[in-house]
């Protein structure tokens, strides 16, 4: 499993400067039609970690373990 760190906006408001950052574990993420996904792999398919708005997100970064 990998680490990643996620910095998103609290509000769809590109002017909002109130921004909020998340350290994840999950196995990859990826951009669904309306959102990102942070996701991990399991028997049944892959079961979301965390779902941001698309609009919302402002960086996903993968950290070193």
């Amino acid at each position: 499993m990998k680490r990643f760190r996620v910095m998103y906006r609290m509000s769809e408001r590109a002017s909002d400067n109130a921004a909020r950052t998340e350290e994840v574990y999950a196995d990859g993420w990826r951009v669904d039609y309306d959102k990102v996904v942070l996701f991990q792999h399991c028997q049944e398919g892959d079961t979301e970690v965390l779902g941001i708005p698309r609009q919302q997100i402002m960086r996903v970064q993968e950290l070193a373990s």
